[in-house]
């Protein structure tokens, strides 16, 4: 089983606004859209309701602490210990929000990071990158930049567990 995270953040890191994404980059959703089709998704209940419904193709999964909640489409549990129960020995994604991601960074395998070139000003961040764990695989991540899609030109950035 590999679990990954996988967002987009700006220059500073943010990933969002806590309801919603702040741009718009087609190719970067299209390349989201690749790597976790035929996996489960695991996500906050703010980020699920930012979706606006389930993920198709792929198993959702939301959490949340708000008993009786209801999301059509998805699995619904009450803790991340549940969600990873829920999808253990299967390849999974960490796709939101930030506490989500927050809780996770210890326990994914990989991080997969598209660097928008642009800053939207406050918002909701990502975790830091700790390189003392974690360090950028090049043979997976972009050296340059993909061409502009929409609001922004792009790279991906996988980083691993660093060896030391």
């Amino acid at each position: 089983m590999t679990l990954s995270s996988i967002w987009a953040q700006d220059r500073n890191g943010v990933i969002g606004s806590g309801t919603g994404m702040l741009w718009r980059v087609p190719a970067d959703q299209t390349f989201f859209k690749e790597q976790t089709m035929g996996q489960p998704v695991i996500m906050g209940r703010a980020s699920w309701e930012a979706l606006g419904g389930a993920l198709p193709g792929r198993e959702n999964i939301v959490i949340t602490s708000k008993k009786d909640y209801v999301a059509p489409g998805a699995t619904v549990v009450s803790s991340l210990a549940q969600a990873l129960d829920h999808v253990e020995g299967e390849d999974a994604w960490i796709t939101g929000g930030a506490q989500v991601y927050a809780q996770t960074i210890d326990l994914v395998d990989r991080l997969v990071v598209s660097q928008l070139d642009l800053e939207v000003g406050p918002g909701v961040k990502a975790p830091p990158i700790d390189p003392a764990r974690w360090r950028l695989d090049p043979a997976q991540s972009d050296g340059q930049w993909r061409p502009q899609s929409g609001d922004a030109r792009w790279r991906v950035e996988v980083y691993v567990r660093s060896t030391h």
